[in-house]
């Protein structure tokens, strides 16, 4: 699994009406993209200093689906026409599920990989080592 994640600041004069026909538009991604397995869009509920007040998250199997998801004209048009005339700022990171950690009612907290690593973890680790090879 993966998740492509998106915080966003909206333009000053962005009001909340605008907001929420951004979230209802995003239903048209689940509706036109195949790879869209879910998709979440929340509010911050801590400190929004930083001025990121929303987060868009997008869950899909896996790289492919990511790639396929990135390139695809309906995600092109919500991103364009919905989302750019009210944001002033995004950022988008893209995080593949390696491991989590699950609550174990006898034994507390631990790591359980669900998936092998992604392709672009095990390439980041390669890269490192070939950096980092001893001569």
């Amino acid at each position: 699994m993966i998740q492509h994640i998106v915080l966003l600041k909206w333009k000053p004069e962005t009001t909340q009406r605008q907001i929420d026909e951004a979230v209802g538009q995003a239903q048209a991604l689940v509706d036109a993209i195949a790879s869209v397995e879910l998709i979440t869009f929340g509010r911050n509920r801590g400190d929004d200093a930083h001025g990121f007040t929303h987060a868009l998250i997008v869950r899909l199997s896996d790289a492919g689906a990511l790639e396929s998801y990135l390139g695809d004209p309906a995600r092109r048009r919500y991103v364009d026409e919905v989302l750019g005339p009210i944001e002033a700022e995004r950022i988008e990171i893209d995080v593949p599920e390696d491991a989590h950690l699950e609550r174990h009612s006898e034994l507390g907290w631990a790591w359980a990989r669900t998936t092998r690593p992604s392709a672009s973890a095990a390439a980041a680790a390669l890269r490192w080592e070939e950096k980092h090879a001893e001569p």
